[in-house]
């Protein structure tokens, strides 16, 4: 997943990558914008019943609810809203 968000993000995208079963387990990376990754990744790994850890704006980890991925990008673009609103 590394090599794909290395091709197709710019620093300025907040990119969420999923791979696995649809209604199992899978794992996902959460990468670029630093300060949303640090708020967010947690809380994504908590959503689909993951864990994971991050550095240097990359949030990684296993998940076992991949089925809940509706609910993660949810989580994902009320905060990019939230953030929009406040610039």
């Amino acid at each position: 997943m590394n090599i794909i968000a290395n091709e197709i993000a710019s620093e300025e995208t907040l990119l969420f990558l999923t791979v696995g079963d649809e209604k199992g387990a899978g794992l996902f990376l959460l990468t670029r914008r630093p300060a949303a990754v640090e708020a967010l990744g947690p809380r994504v790994a908590e959503v689909l019943e993951g864990k994971g850890a991050g550095k240097k704006g990359c949030f990684q980890g296993k998940a076992t609810k991949m089925n809940q991925r509706a609910e993660a990008q949810a989580l994902l673009q009320d905060y990019i809203g939230t953030q929009s609103a406040k610039e």
